[in-house]
């Protein structure tokens, strides 16, 4: 039955393509067809232009730009016509002459430049937060480029913190997805690379396989007609910088992250231009240490609080190339080149000097796309990505890893010297077509993921001590000479023990399939209906058949405002989301398959080697222990999400809508890692879609440009979320965290709160244009604690998973401790009740970020340049780009625009950008293991910046310099 409702989907799209390529035949015999794109000189898209087509007699036709730039007329008379284009601060040398045939399509593409200014520039406002019933016009939808995009940080890894704040959190998991120019799976590019960011918009579309609440697409710059560059330097320094509260040992460890970029953009030949850019970044970080380790003569515990250097570099380059084939056909090509060295990486907050490795990673990545005007009607879209990724890391020592969890872990790393290989290739055809009332788009992504893994891990073999109290009693009994059987008599010794052997050397591979036909229909003025249907099938699991449904609505009711858009939209929807089983998982079940690697586990050993684990051992188990075992189970499946949201978006003033959503998310089939062997028997895990997931959000947004120099967007989502896993699968021979069940017997006990269960987040970011042409733009991120599981650090089922929980006690008693959550029995009884999954809830997050800036521009005004100049010299705004209070309703334009230029042919921008600005402390969550002497304490600060180790700062300062020409 499966297969046959898949063979009539497919029959279904072929049906439907061929009635809209007979539609568009019979419409483009009526005449002909003038489309195109309008751009300014950078290459940027211009939304919302007014484009007017005149002919030979006068007569005159004029059509809106779309939000990607494009325009057309269809059904024109046969002729010779004059394109042109207008928008506000923009204008055009010339119009573009076409030639208009019957049945044929004539390309008239519009490149605008800045409109030359006075040394006054008066600032008119427009409201740009009007409402719209369009599918991708959802008003808590943002658009972010020109000033709102200069505003956010320069760093990648603070970037990319930024852009997922402001999407707010994702139902489910796995949270939303970052699409780098419509690709899946890619690398942030740095922020001079990009032109253009889209978050939240058209949630309920079945183009994507992810929830589109939380979705971030990002779209690099391309080429222009005439040369333009930039040249940056960015420092920040720990002289300046607020230090770590937990450094309280002397003398300071040093802090200082250098970024050097570039770009460069021009004309290859009439039809062809390139962008390049280029960034070196360099940080001369720290791991900072905060572990307990016991005094070798005292027999005490102390504080390790010291830093280790652990210095990086990053260099990227990334060329791309735009070529116009023919006046219905372009082709950009794009490449992206990452080098990745870590000399020391893995040191910090527990893991002492002896845990670092080094740490490489290199990646290549390619990407090509070709855009087709195959009619009036019909554009079709073809991309294909290759993405190699390599990493190298190296253990610094080759000693057993010893671990107390949450209290220390000394020894080598555990991993020798492994090496990974990803090939990743990705194919996509996509087709849009306009047909009366109807937006259509339809298509098919493949990708196909290669994976080459050498990975001797835990070859070295590791001990785990369930408590430091444990470790503690070993040390003594060692040096007073007493037999390790006394030794665990008394209490001490290590829980358990593993150590791998066999074959390093693996590989596996995934593919994966996922079709789709949209319709937007406008069904009537104040009406937009939307239906999708998404299928999704993948390799590795028997599991081809994942048909993903998803249907939206629009409605404006009552009357519109006086500008003819509409005071009040209820948009709503529904929709079914998977999630892919990962390629990895599937490697580690042939890792761990008990015949390429064997790992093999003792629980409660009777020995200790701290330097080196005698080849005898690793003998003597061979011979008389199974090794543990890794299995996808039959019955596993992909894990989906039922999201539906319904949402009232209103006008309240001129230039502020507010936004109240709620979505309600139910996850089925959720992956979850049991140990299915009996207790005393061969472990042998295996991957289940068992789990399942119950999250509520209310989301409440503002956007308000509350007049020509300011605009603010906010957000405040309540959320309450529980589940019986958190969805990832552990693919570790020793059990791992809050997606593998403490009773594999019981999946019931697990249900809990989620991992995402924060009831409070708040964000408000806004861009001000100060006095003396100095442009502010503060952003503030604020949530409640995050939920933390409380665990013994112990084996409740003596399975090897080290993640039981403690029960509730009645009161005060030996080994019972009084906490917060009430009194916890450290030992409970087995099969007994234990304490809920999550229980502990950590500290509240609160951050001031402010970024502040000056643009000073020389040499002369007749500059064609980046859109915004001549507003930004003037200390308002620029004619279009997205300022934030625009961003509701799709980002039609706001009061900004592009941000650090003037008018002139040259342009120094100073900025200052300082994250956690009042240097408040935002603590990590507490330490959950009842064993560990931190129990119940927060160990370090949260987050931290960047790319860096741990953070060596509790406030960091940027200083950048930047070049434009």
């Amino acid at each position: 039955m499966t297969n046959m409702s898949a063979k009539t989907g497919i029959v279904t799209l072929i049906l439907l393509a061929m009635a809209v390529f007979s539609a568009s035949a019979q419409t483009a015999a009526n005449g002909g067809t003038v489309t195109g794109i309008v751009k300014d000189t950078t290459g940027a898209i211009i939304p919302g232009a007014t484009v007017t087509l005149t002919g030979e007699d006068g007569k005159m036709q004029q059509a809106q730009t779309g939000q990607d730039g494009t325009y057309t007329f269809r059904g024109v008379a046969p002729g010779t016509y004059s394109v042109s284009g207008a928008s506000k601060g923009l204008e055009q040398s010339g119009g573009v002459a076409v030639l208009v045939s019957t049945g044929q399509v004539a390309r008239g593409d519009i490149s605008m430049r800045l409109a030359e200014v006075k040394q006054e520039v008066t600032v008119t406002e427009e409201n740009t937060t009007q409402l719209s019933v369009q599918a991708a016009q959802n008003a808590d939808a943002l658009v972010i480029k020109g000033a709102d995009l200069e505003a956010l940080p320069d760093d990648p890894d603070d970037l990319q913190q930024d852009l997922q704040a402001l999407a707010g959190p994702s139902a489910g998991p796995n949270g939303g997805e970052i699409y780098i120019d419509g690709f899946s799976s890619g690398r942030l590019p740095p922020k001079e690379s990009i032109r253009e960011i889209r978050i939240n918009q058209n949630p309920f579309s079945a183009e994507f396989d992810k929830l589109g609440f939380g979705r971030i697409e990002i779209f690099t710059k391309p080429g222009s007609d005439k040369f333009h560059g930039t040249a940056s330097y960015d420092i920040s320094d720990g002289v300046w910088n607020a230090r770590n509260p937990f450094i309280t040992f002397t003398p300071f460890p040093s802090f200082k992250a250098q970024t050097y970029g570039g770009n460069l953009s021009g004309p290859i030949s009439k039809h062809a231009s390139f962008f390049l850019d280029v960034e070196r970044r360099q940080i001369d970080d720290n791991g900072i240490l905060n572990a307990t380790i016991l005094d070798p003569t005292t027999f005490l515990p102390v504080i390790d609080r010291g830093a280790t250097p652990t210095p990086q570099q990053r260099t990227t380059i990334s060329p791309r190339v735009d070529w116009q084939l023919n006046t219905n056909n372009t082709l950009s090509v794009r490449y992206s080149y990452l080098d990745l060295d870590r000399n020391v990486w893995g040191v910090g907050q527990y893991s002492l000097p002896g845990n670092g490795y080094g740490y490489v990673q290199l990646q290549q990545l390619a990407q090509v796309t070709e855009t087709a005007v195959l009619s009036n009607s019909v554009v079709n879209e073809t991309r294909f990505q290759f993405n190699h990724n390599a990493t190298t890391e190296t253990a610094q020592s080759e000693s057993p890893l010893v671990t107390v969890p949450q209290a220390f872990e000394i020894g080598g790393a555990g991993i020798g010297r492994t090496v990974q290989t990803d090939n990743n290739y990705e194919f996509q055809n996509y087709t849009t077509v306009t047909h009366g009332k109807h937006t259509i788009k339809f298509g098919a992504r493949t990708r196909n993921d290669l994976l080459s893994y050498y990975t001797p891990t835990n070859f070295n073999g590791t001990f785990t001590f369930a408590t430091f109290e444990a470790y503690t009693i070993m040390e003594q009994g060692l040096a007073s000479g007493l037999p390790f059987s006394q030794i665990q008599a008394n209490g001490g010794g290590p829980t358990q023990f593993s150590i791998s052997q066999g074959q390093p050397s693996i590989g596996s591979s995934m593919f994966d399939l996922g079709a789709f036909v949209q319709d937007d229909w406008r069904a009537a003025q104040g009406l937009t209906l939307s239906a999708g249907l998404r299928w999704e099938g993948q390799t590795n699991i028997h599991d081809w058949h994942d048909a993903a449904p998803r249907v939206s609505f629009a409605w404006a009711p009552g009357r519109s405002s006086a500008k003819g858009g509409p005071t009040t939209v209820i948009r709503g929807g529904m929709g079914m989301f998977y999630v892919r089983y990962p390629n990895v998982d599937q490697l580690y079940t042939q890792e761990y398959n008990g015949i390429n690697q064997q790992t093999y586990q003792v629980n409660n050993p009777q020995f200790f080697y701290p330097d080196f684990v005698p080849t005898s051992v690793l003998a003597n188990l061979t011979a008389t222990t199974n090794p543990v075992r890794f299995i996808a189970g039959n019955d596993l499946r992909t894990p989906y999400l039922i999201q539906s949201a319904l949402g009232v978006e209103r006008q309240v003033f001129k230039r502020t809508t507010v936004v109240v959503n709620l979505t309600d998310t139910r996850g089925v089939r959720q992956f979850v890692t049991d140990n299915i062997n009996p207790s005393g028997q061969p472990n042998l895990f295996q991957f289940q879609s068992e789990g399942l997931l119950k999250q509520l959000q209310v989301i409440t947004r503002v956007n308000s440009q509350i007049n020509s120099r300011l605009s603010l967007t906010g957000a405040y989502i309540w959320s309450t979320a529980h589940s019986n896993t958190d969805g990832s699968l552990c693919a570790s021979p020793v059990g791992c965290g809050t997606s593998t069940p403490v009773n594999q017997y019981d999946l019931s006990e697990e249900w809990g709160k989620s991992a995402l269960d924060v009831e409070n987040r708040v964000f408000v970011f806004g861009t001000i244009s100060a006095p003396l042409k100095i442009t502010l733009a503060p952003f503030v991120v604020a949530s409640s604690g995050a939920p933390f599981n409380i665990t013994t650090g112990g084996d409740y089922l003596d399975d090897g998973i080290l993640n039981a929980r403690p029960a509730y006690a009645s009161g005060p008693g030996a080994g019972i401790v009084a906490t917060p959550y009430g009194y916890l029995n450290p030992f409970p009884t087995a099969g007994g009740p234990l304490i809920p999954r999550n229980l502990g809830v950590g500290p509240g997050q609160f951050s001031l970020n402010l970024r502040l800036s000056r643009t000073w521009g020389f040499g002369t005004t007749k500059f064609a340049g980046s859109s915004g100049g001549a507003r930004a010299n003037a200390g308002g705004g620029g004619p279009r780009g997205g300022g934030f209070g625009g961003l509701g309703g799709g980002g039609r334009g706001g009061p900004f625009g592009g941000g650090g230029t003037t008018e002139h042919r040259y342009n120094v921008t100073l900025s200052v950008s300082a994250r956690n600005l009042i240097n408040h402390v935002n603590y990590m969550a507490p330490v959950g293991v009842m064993g560990s002497p931190f129990f119940l304490q927060s160990t370090g600060i949260a987050g931290g910046y960047g790319a860096e180790q741990t953070p060596t700062d509790n406030r960091r300062i940027d200083l950048q310099l930047r070049f434009q020409f």
